[in-house]
């Protein structure tokens, strides 16, 4: 038995297009994204998804081969549109990765860092443990479910070949910077007003008893105090991002695949 090629490539269009979305989402989306995972891992999951979901996907059109300019400019299409989508969860993990560097900046606990395992740059350590536990928030709430269940809609609203990203929506992702600063400004401006207070409670202090070694003793005091507030902001903290998630991640995610959520 003999398969011409142009059957042979319109079979493999069918699986190789749909895979470049899943897997590039796959690729930059929180937690698989992650410099500690494999890159064999992410193929294969994208693989496993991809084979999966086959039967519910649109079927791929057969007037673009998979081998011509057109068949590039769809594969393209096809991997900004999965970046896009699991760029809208990194911008979330890194709301509370900000979170942590402003009250560590603030508090003196920025002296503690470490190397991020997700990014390979050096974090204040209370940012590594509000990443940790908003990664740990994603999974428990099905966050990576609910991104393959997207993804797979996608197929219906944005099929293969048609639709596309606008230079809207990719203004709209950056415009997801300033609300990563405005976010994490609002979680952390409670530790704010308290720290600022307390160091103008030791400037009063040193203006009754200049005597006093204020530096030694309001460093070490503001170090309690920021540890009191990371404890107090922890308890909130699952509130902040189950609001974050649903007001702002999803609904970013729907406006980029054009469905109504």
């Amino acid at each position: 038995m003999e398969y011409p090629t142009n059957v042979v490539l319109d079979w493999i269009a069918n699986y190789f297009w749909p895979y470049v979305r899943i897997s590039s989402m796959f690729m930059v989306m929180t937690v698989t994204g992650a410099k500690f995972v494999s890159a064999r891992i992410r193929l294969y999951l994208g693989l496993a998804v991809t084979f999966a979901v086959m039967p519910v996907i649109p079927a791929v059109p057969d007037n673009i081969p998979l081998l011509s300019l057109p068949g590039y400019m769809t594969t393209l299409e096809q991997l900004v549109i999965g970046v896009a989508m699991g760029m809208v969860t990194q911008f979330m993990l890194q709301t509370f990765v900000m979170l942590g560097q402003i009250l560590g900046m603030q508090s003196s606990l920025g002296f503690a860092s470490m190397v991020d395992p997700a990014n390979g740059q050096n974090t204040p350590l209370v940012g590594q443990l509000f990443m940790f536990l908003a990664t740990m928030f994603f999974l428990a709430s099905d966050g990576h479910l609910k991104m393959i269940q997207l993804v797979v809609m996608s197929f219906k609203t944005l099929p293969i070949g048609a639709g596309k990203l606008t230079g809207v929506d990719f203004r709209e992702m950056a415009l997801w910077m300033s609300l990563i600063f405005k976010t994490a400004l609002a979680m952390a401006l409670s530790g704010i007003i308290a720290l600022l207070t307390i160091n103008l409670s030791f400037g009063v202090m040193t203006r009754a008893a200049p005597q006093l070694n204020i530096f030694s003793l309001g460093f070490a005091f503001a170090l309690i105090i920021g540890l009191l507030l990371s404890w107090y902001i922890m308890a909130g903290l699952y509130n902040h991002y189950e609001l974050y998630w649903n007001n702002e991640g999803l609904p970013q995610i729907c406006d980029l695949i054009r469905l109504a959520c």
